[in-house]
């Protein structure tokens, strides 16, 4: 008898071992892309209001929508104040209840962990640990006065963190091992500190004047040639030392007392994290609230001095190697510039915090490989995303197939841009996309629901996938399509413009466009549209094409 529950223990214990839970893997063009239960999930997101996750009958209420909306995940907060209201003792009735409506919508959540910070501010950390400054120790400003923010210098507050990082994620583990609900882990939100460039208190001042660790040094001589410029262009101009306080290898300005934060701030993220992926080890990622583009981010204070900006990437990821992806949150009207930089070979995509913009999920999905695209605020305004989320649904298994060959590109007008696209078929073919108009007229714009929305009107957008060497797929609204020859002895014709839809996986064409049709991706052409015929002429489409080539 003992031997067969032996048997039985080990078998279970396998079957744990070998459950498969959200990771992210690298597919065969070195894209690094979300697994869920096999297979490569495009978060097509929302994040909710800050409090809502705390709201169970304000969730059950909206998760219904927001499915019907076409999203497949929710980004939620979950946080400290609530789960150990009384420092020891752990209640996680409020997870179960957004595990327990998240599955009666089919809706898979990510969970934004509201610790010791929450917009370069400590509001979310129980009222235990705020009202101890003795044991919990504050930012202080130069004065010598504590802020509203807890240092990530205090180890106090750091072990307690952890501590309820890892039994949440204990919890999660117990709870969601099988089902995979949660995808990801956000630690923190949007750290740093606000008002000054660093902490002044006693200890943070003795850290300043003493040797910068070894471990960033040995980061930076490594990794010298693909430095953000302005860590690279700091250590530089300062004789490139490998030994010294922060003011001796960065020099004595507001930078070095970013670069100071942003190594504090990522080694306590880092710790959390760990604490976490001991018991639970899904994906970890860090937010960051954005600074205003490049060249000029400003002074550090003006936004949270210290969180994963641009400027300290590479501290963070120096800092903090247990955290799987750095996150930008951005509302700025450099959305274009800032994805770029922040899809790099050591990052990956993820934008847990944006305005909701008509086209600018389908640009970072098809143009930079993106995991996750989530607008905040979502609450009441689902609807906005909901045709475009439609279509990414469709094309999910091919976005995820074509992610990091080359063969894939994404549009959107964004604001000033006039212009369009060209992209390379082959060397005797260019295709042209150009952005256009609703075709039909349309009533006025709506105000927005709030200051994080976009405009309501459809935009310019679309994805390109070339599907051989003649053969492209473009889906998207209000584009037209052209293709040039680019050899000087050939000709090129447009030809079997088929809208449809791809199921599984697997195209079906639906309508042939010719004549006055063909080329067109217009809003306004009564035709087939996502999921059904003859349906409001605003919706996108997608369309196959193939490139016929003659001699002149």
């Amino acid at each position: 008898m003992k031997t067969f529950m032996l048997i039985v223990i080990c078998l279970v214990c396998s079957i744990a071992a070998n459950a498969q839970i959200p990771s992210l893997k690298k597919n065969q063009y070195g894209a690094t892309q979300l697994i869920v239960n096999g297979k490569p999930f495009l978060m097509l997101a929302g994040e909710v209001n800050n409090s809502s996750g705390s709201n169970i009958p304000h969730m059950e209420k909206i998760m219904k929508d927001l499915h019907d909306a076409n999203m497949n995940s929710l980004m939620v907060s979950v946080s400290w104040e609530i789960i150990e209201q009384t420092e020891g003792v752990f209640d996680f009735t409020s997870v179960d209840e957004l595990l327990r409506v998240a599955r009666e919508n089919d809706i898979k959540l990510g969970i934004l962990w509201f610790g010791s910070w929450k917009n370069g501010l400590s509001p979310y950390a129980p009222a235990w640990v705020i009202g101890d400054t003795k044991r919990f120790i504050r930012v202080k400003n130069e004065k010598g006065e504590n802020t509203r923010t807890l240092t990530p210098l205090c180890t106090a507050t750091l072990d307690a963190d952890s501590k309820a990082f890892n039994a949440l994620m204990k919890h999660i583990a117990e709870v969601d091992g099988k089902e995979n609900t949660i995808l990801v882990m956000q630690i923190e939100n949007e750290v740093g500190i606000l008002g000054q460039t660093r902490d002044f208190s006693t200890d943070a001042n003795k850290a300043f004047e003493s040797q910068v660790p070894a471990d960033l040094i040995q980061y930076i001589v490594k990794n010298k040639k693909t430095l953000e410029i302005e860590l690279r262009t700091a250590w530089e101009s300062n004789g490139s030392k490998t030994k010294g306080s922060w003011t001796e290898v960065f020099g004595k300005n507001e930078g070095t007392d970013l670069f100071f934060m942003a190594w504090n701030y990522s080694r306590y993220l880092n710790a959390v994290a760990e604490s976490g992926k001991k018991v639970y080890n899904i994906p970890m990622y860090a937010n960051c609230w954005m600074p205003n583009p490049r060249p000029d981010p400003g002074k550090p204070g003006n936004y949270p001095s210290g969180g994963p900006i641009l400027t300290v990437l590479d501290i963070w990821k120096a800092g903090a190697p247990s955290i799987d992806i750095l996150a930008p949150d951005l509302y700025g009207g450099d959305f274009k510039d800032e994805v770029n930089f922040f899809h790099r070979f050591d990052n990956p995509l993820f934008i847990p915090e944006t305005r909701t913009t008509n086209g600018t999920g389908t640009y970072v999905f098809a143009e930079h490989d993106a995991i996750c695209f989530s607008p905040f605020g979502i609450d009441n305004q689902g609807d906005v995303m909901s045709k475009e989320y439609a279509m990414l649904a469709i094309l999910t298994p091919t976005i995820a197939q074509y992610q990091g060959s080359g063969k894939m590109f994404g549009f959107y007008k964004s604001p000033g841009d006039t212009v369009g696209r060209d992209i390379k078929l082959n060397n005797d073919v260019t295709v042209s996309i150009k952005y256009q108009k609703p075709f039909f007229r349309r009533p006025p714009v709506e105000e927005p629901v709030n200051s994080f929305e976009g405009p309501r009107e459809p935009g310019s957008y679309g994805i390109f996938i070339q599907t051989g060497q003649n053969e492209f797929i473009i889906a998207g609204m209000n584009i037209t399509v052209n293709t040039i020859s680019t050899n000087t002895k050939k000709e090129v014709w447009l030809k079997d413009a088929w809208e449809g839809i791809f199921e599984n996986g697997i195209w079906k064409p639906i309508v042939l466009h010719n004549g006055d049709e063909a080329g067109f991706l217009r809003s306004g052409d009564p035709f087939y549209r996502i999921g059904k015929y003859h349906a409001s002429p605003s919706e996108p489409a997608i369309f196959h094409f193939k490139a016929v080539t003659y001699d002149r």
